[in-house]
């Protein structure tokens, strides 16, 4: 290919990610918001639009990628593709802004909110408040702004995300030469974390500053600086408030990195590429953040017992399963066909098995360069190999172990180490094989599948058999009903809604609060609604109830498993008799959420 042909492809790339960019917006704006809660987002939007998606990142990777692999010293134009997939990612990230959800998260951050209201009435950090960054953060621009904080948390949510991109642009280009950093870019601007983008709770958010803060770590070891020294600070007093998993994991990869200085120290191998001559000294970045973390959380009663139950898992002393434990029981139990089991495993962790397979063959590499000669490897690169390792690990004990949280958490990191690695894999592999075709194929080949898995992981869908996280207008509704004209002494059950979360988010957090509207001893009602084995539903409790049953709860089975129909716990016609059942009355109905008053009528029937 000559001069001017390369020049056409190059153009061709650049107008045509270009377009896919414009188009895009085009259609967001010309589609109409959702009116109710729908169970994927990516039904929201035709085919076109999600193909308009892929075409544009694939665009922008490609426009880098051929910077990295020409001998052009006149290719300028590779930052316009590192424009085209922020442009694309802004457009993803704000979808939820775009179909009009009220919120993005139907858990943990609407009790993050009520955090938000508590700090507003007391006008102090509630003793209980183990994440006071987010919620300051957000107290503070609803106060400026005078928009509410739920919608405040999930624009924060847009602005984290991107700012996190723009941190993988700044670390790679600082870490790397010019090719070896145009090979990482392709993978480090897209997705790195899968659905933690969209995830305003503070352990996501605060992984995705991570690049970040191995910017201002790496560039306080090479400069030497007295500014970079009190960013360094102000970051690692932030990170350790924000939380504390995200704290310990972060020791965990300085560690490595502190390891792999001492072995370059050495060995002759192991090439440092610049002088980490940090003037804070070696481990005192780790004894600061290890002495900010025990001052901030050893009161916590929560953390304290967490820790408690992590170590018990690791003795096998724990009442709780593991993960793995839970998904074998579930396997067992529904016995799903194993086309379902692989659906649902490339689309959870498909990015996840892209990324390691990546970080795996690097060290394959390494390996084998290892028992034929003395590998050539950088500081940077035995560093990030070590905490690729030690992250897997961890990934493995949170899964076979019930530990602190879901294996999902360190498998950020290990996608976060896998992606620094790609570049020097590829720069390697041009480096000492002929057959350039071959490994342009590959890279392109992974480069194709990391964009799909990236945008069919980013946001929960039944593909991977999880539900859409949107807060509809009429769940904060019919919640709010509830809260308000209820006889706070009748509890409640409910199905397709965390009743006590949206409590949490209108009046504030307390210990109480979900024993105060949720039935501990039976949150949900009975399979069927009792129907198999009685009349009515009164005969399933001995004191009144009230029962709140959302669009999501009546139609949760249809929508996530049709094809189980035999497993299913409530079909459409429990519903039917629902509504002439005697005992139970219908109080509130939106559309979306209704609200009945069950009489008791006896014991639970056995």
């Amino acid at each position: 290919m000559n001069d001017r042909q390369q020049e056409l492809l190059d153009s061709g790339l650049l107008v045509g990610g270009a377009t896919a960019v414009l188009l895009l917006t085009i259609i967001v704006f010309l589609t109409p918001e959702a009116q109710e809660y729908e169970f994927s987002i990516y039904r929201g939007y035709p085919m076109l639009f999600w193909g308009l998606v892929l075409f544009g990142i694939f665009s922008g990777q490609l426009v880098i990628l051929r910077a990295a692999l020409t001998d052009r010293t006149d290719f300028r134009s590779w930052p316009l593709g590192v424009v085209i997939i922020m442009a694309v990612e802004a457009v993803l990230f704000l979808l939820p802004y775009f179909r009009g959800y009220q919120a993005y998260d139907r858990a943990d951050v609407l009790t993050h909110v009520g955090f938000i209201r508590n700090i507003h009435s007391l006008g102090a950090l509630p003793p209980s408040d183990i994440y006071p960054n987010i919620h300051l953060l957000t107290l503070s621009f609803s106060y400026v702004t005078g928009i509410d904080p739920l919608q405040i948390i999930n624009s924060i949510s847009v602005i984290i995300p991107l700012f996190s991109v723009l941190a993988w642009y700044v670390l790679v280009t600082w870490l790397y030469d010019g090719r070896r950093a145009l090979l990482t870019l392709p993978f480090a601007l897209l997705l790195v974390a899968g659905g933690a983008y969209v995830n305003p709770s503070p352990f996501t958010q605060s992984s995705l500053l991570v690049p970040f803060v191995l910017y201002v770590f790496f560039r306080e070891r090479r400069t030497r600086s007295l500014q970079s020294r009190a960013v360094l600070l102000i970051v690692l007093v932030a990170v350790v408030i924000y939380h504390p998993l995200t704290t310990a994991f972060l020791i965990l990869g300085l560690i490595a990195y502190f390891v792999a200085n001492h072995i370059g120290s050495l060995t002759p191998s192991v090439d440092t590429i610049s002088p980490w001559r940090g003037s804070t000294g070696k481990g005192v970045t780790i004894q600061l953040m290890v002495a900010l973390f025990f001052s901030w959380y050893y009161t916590f009663e929560p953390i304290l017992n967490r820790s408690r139950e992590a170590i018990q898992g690791l003795l096998g002393t724990s009442s709780g399963g593991s993960e793995l434990d839970k998904y074998s029981s579930v396997v067992s139990e529904t016995s799903p066909q194993l086309s379902d089991i692989l659906v649902i495993g490339f689309a959870k962790y498909g990015l996840s098995g892209v990324l390691m397979g990546i970080g795996g063959l690097y060290l394959l590499l390494i390996a084998y360069d290892t028992l034929t000669d003395m590998p050539e490897i950088s500081e940077y690169e035995l560093s990030f190999s070590l905490s690729f390792i030690g992250f897997l690990g961890l990934a493995v004990l949170f899964l076979v172990f019930n530990l602190i949280a879901g294996f999902g958490r360190p498998l950020i990191y290990v996608n976060i180490f896998a992606v620094l690695l790609s570049g020097s894999l590829f720069y390697k592999l041009y480096q000492r094989y002929e057959m350039r075709h071959l490994v342009t194929g590959f890279l392109c080949l992974l480069l194709l599948s990391h964009t799909v898995f990236g945008v069919v992981t980013l946001y929960h869908s039944p593909l991977a058999a999880e539900t859409s996280r949107q807060v509809t207008d009429k769940e904060l509704e019919g919640s709010q009903w509830l809260l308000d004209n209820r006889n706070r002494y009748t509890k409640t059950v409910e199905y397709g809604i965390s009743f006590y979360r949206f409590s949490d988010a209108y009046h504030g957090k307390n210990k109480s609060s979900r024993r105060e509207v949720i039935d501990p001893s039976s949150p949900r009602p009975p399979d069927h609604f009792s129907y198999d084995r009685n009349a009515t539903l009164g005969p399933s409790y001995d004191s009144d109830r009230y029962m709140i049953i959302t669009k999501k709860g009546r139609e949760f089975y249809q929508e996530m498993y049709p094809e189980y129909e035999d497993q299913w716990r409530f079909r459409p016609a429990d519903y039917d008799k629902l509504q002439n059942d005697p005992t139970v009355g219908q109080l509130y109905d939106n559309g979306e959420v209704r609200i009945y008053r069950i009489t008791a009528t006896g014991g639970i029937t056995q």
